[in-house]
């Protein structure tokens, strides 16, 4: 039974995971839909919602904010392809960088469907599941082309089941609203040019994180040193200060037996200053 559960587990004969979520990392049927969507608390993949401003879509909107009761028909055509591939291009490589800057990137694609549950998705695959953890958190939130991103985990390890293999061939029958995934192509020799270029950025910002961390420790050090020396001139001037104290102390000791002996010598007979038997003798004599 466990055997046969986990052969069709995301398969079309699976009746309680959700197959599309599980390859592809969205549904039609949203939070609506009666199989399971098994949303993961860590993944190599994250999943940027809506973010891609999609050509047509944004055509489609412009003509519905001049009045145009049909905004879809004749779209395509009204659509300046070139443009818009150059602003989807100048699009991949502003994701490409700034996600580079978490980790090193596996696949970076970004969605040319049309369907309100998968337009204008971009997934990043990460080599390194804290780089995706930490690409998600700095991320989610942030605004790019006045958008706010939606970032979350998503359960997309293997782009092979999610993509579509006949918009691959450009033999899709369904067009824009495939549930399956159409990556926009991008030109290789520009993905190993970005690829490259962060690269570069990572080494360049370890070696200043490097050259930050050997100048903290300097100060730190030297930092020490100081406390250091400062202790000892604290101690040499309590010892100083402590001897003075006891050469003092000496030196009134050392006086205070002549004084008591002068002191003796004034009240003895011989010094004078005293008064004699004879001066209280009895003068009837």
């Amino acid at each position: 039974m466990a055997k046969h559960l986990a052969r069709i587990h995301g398969t079309e004969e699976d009746k309680v995971n959700c197959p599309f979520y599980f390859k592809i990392g969205a549904c039609r049927h949203s939070d609506r839909c009666s199989r399971l969507h098994h949303r993961p608390a860590f993944s190599p993949t994250i999943l940027i919602k809506h973010v891609y401003r999609h050509p047509v879509r944004e055509a489609e909107l412009q003509q519905t904010a001049t009045g145009n009761s049909n905004p879809s028909s004749n779209m395509t055509h009204k659509i300046d392809r070139v443009k818009a591939y150059e602003d989807f291009l100048t699009f991949y490589e502003d994701m490409f960088l700034e996600l580079s800057k978490f980790g090193r990137i596996d696949e970076l694609n970004v969605c040319d469907n049309l369907g309100d549950h998968m337009i204008g998705h971009v997934y990043c695959k990460f080599f390194n599941e804290e780089d995706a953890s930490d690409a998600k958190e700095a991320m989610n939130g942030r605004f790019y082309d006045g958008r706010k991103m939606d970032v979350e985990f998503s359960p997309v390890t293997d782009f092979r089941e999610a993509r579509c293999r006949d918009f691959d061939e450009e033999v899709c029958s369904r067009g824009g609203f495939c549930n399956f995934l159409h990556a926009k192509p991008v030109p290789m020799p520009l993905v190993r040019s970005l690829e490259a270029e962060s690269e570069a950025d990572r080494r360049r910002n370890k070696e200043d994180r490097r050259d930050r961390e050997r100048e903290e420790r300097r100060a730190r050090k030297k930092e020490r040193k100081e406390r250091k020396r400062s202790r000892r001139e604290k101690s040499s001037h309590r010892d100083r200060d402590r001897g003075s104290r006891s050469s003092s102390s000496k030196h009134d000791r050392d006086r205070s037996p002549s004084r008591s002996r002068s002191r003796s010598r004034s009240r003895s007979p011989e010094g004078g200053g005293g008064a004699s038997d004879d001066d209280y003798s009895d003068k009837s004599n």
